[in-house]
């Protein structure tokens, strides 16, 4: 099997998820970057968020920030040319209303699985999305999942 899909663009489809994410895209938009328009983002504690839960929770935070660490992408199969795509994210963002103690920054490297494949058309989407780990770094205010 070939290297259908490089890293270069699956740092181009993450970076366009992040910038939606950042800037309160709506959903029926951002589902664009999904292979399934009604997908889940999968969270470590087993909850799964649709694409408007996902931007509503969000909207708690200003300033977010998303950095790509290491990525690995593996090619699980040439036709459709999909991939699965497994990294980190520094992730921060700040509190649109802060804690009455503390920062109201959170800073985290967050652990990502991803399937990703490449459309007829060439552009690529999500067809699994999922955050499996969490870790809060040690300056960071808690997150919290609720809206």
């Amino acid at each position: 099997m070939s290297n259908c899909i490089t890293l270069g663009e699956v740092s181009a489809l993450a970076k366009d998820w992040f910038c939606g994410v950042a800037s309160d895209e709506c959903a029926s938009s951002i589902a664009r970057l999904f292979f399934h328009p009604d997908a889940r983002i999968h969270a470590p504690d087993g909850q799964a968020f649709s694409l408007e839960e996902h931007r509503l929770l969000h909207q708690q935070w200003i300033d977010e920030s998303h950095q790509l660490g290491d990525f690995a992408p593996t090619t699980l199969c040439d036709d459709p040319c999909r991939i699965h795509a497994s990294g980190t994210v520094y992730w921060q963002a700040r509190y649109r209303e802060s804690p009455a103690s503390g920062s109201g920054v959170i800073k985290a490297v967050v652990g990502e699985d991803w399937v990703i494949e490449r459309r007829a058309d060439g552009t690529l989407c999500f067809v699994l999305y999922w955050t499996k780990f969490f870790h809060p770094l040690p300056d960071s205010a808690s997150i919290r999942l609720d809206q």
